[in-house]
């Protein structure tokens, strides 16, 4: 039943971004694909936390899982958005990703203030199952077994919620995932240059229609020394155009007195790695 609970994106809500324009090169495009705006906004004092568990449907069955989800995995949600356990829950389907080994289908975001509760859960998922359960519904028991037939959990990692432009902006249909990766002393020095530079462009384009919204999330669990990542932007649309015009130069000429674009996209190479991005499908999900 973990898939129930483990699917969750109250974070992954908003955003949306990619670069492009005539005048650069594609390095520098497939830069900006990936650049949130940062700690600009405070986090709140209250830690908002995502738990994000990707899976992968075994062969011939996702009409099965998906129907799974569907039935029993979002109203048992639905209630803990009602009971306020959690924020919110996401379900994505995975419809790009550059991963191989370990890839995954569907990801789950679970969007929660109560950190204890991800790390154990199995108690209140049953408990909540117990509360939306119909007479003719199976038991828990069943439908857990029914999960593990259908799909495996390849991994599950915790961020913490650090930025984002509008909580109120609606759920977007998609969200380009990119996992970032400061360079070595470089931390401070990224964090900057995403809130005193790109924080602005990302509001223009939103103004321009380029994406719904935005957000920046940062790893806690598990640690690594040698971590892949560190930080991860969702970028939201709903127009999958915005994928290839994401109109980062258009976005920036609207800015009074910016500087020299080019010269911002080497800056911003200087300070992180752009591991890699994915592009998903939100396929269900509840929250208030």
């Amino acid at each position: 039943m973990e898939a129930f609970n483990q699917p969750s994106a109250a974070g992954l809500k908003r955003a949306g971004q990619c670069p492009r324009s005539k005048q650069f090169t594609l390095p520098v495009f497939i830069l900006f694909l990936l650049l949130p705006a940062f700690l600009l906004a405070q986090s709140p004092k209250i830690p908002i936390y995502l738990e994000v568990t990707m899976y992968k449907v075994n062969q011939g069955k996702t009409d099965a899982y998906l129907n799974l989800v569907k039935n029993y995995g979002q109203r048992i949600h639905q209630a803990m958005v009602r009971d306020n356990k959690i924020l919110g829950w996401y379900f994505y389907e995975v419809v790009l990703s550059p991963v191989t080994t370990g890839s995954y289908d569907f990801v789950g975001v679970k969007v929660t203030t109560g950190f204890s509760d991800m790390i154990d859960n199995s108690l209140s998922l049953k408990e909540y199952y117990a509360k939306i359960k119909g007479p003719k519904d199976p038991a828990f028991e069943q439908i857990a077994s029914q999960l593990q037939e259908y799909r495996v959990p390849v991994k599950k990692e915790i961020f913490i919620y650090r930025a984002g432009l509008d909580p109120k902006t609606p759920v977007s249909k998609y969200v380009q995932v990119d996992y970032m990766k400061p360079l070595p002393g470089k931390r401070d020095e990224y964090v900057k240059m995403e809130a005193q530079v790109f924080y602005p462009i990302h509001q223009e384009r939103i103004k321009i229609g380029a994406l719904t919204d935005w957000a920046l999330y940062e790893k806690f669990l598990p640690f690594a020394l040698q971590s892949e990542y560190d930080f991860v932007t969702a970028n939201f649309f709903d127009n999958p155009h915005s994928i290839i015009d994401p109109k980062y130069e258009e976005a920036f000429n609207n800015i009074p007195n910016n500087i020299d674009f080019i010269r911002l996209s080497g800056q911003i190479d200087q300070t992180r790695a752009l591991v890699r991005s994915d592009i998903w499908k939100l396929v269900l999900y509840t929250d208030k």
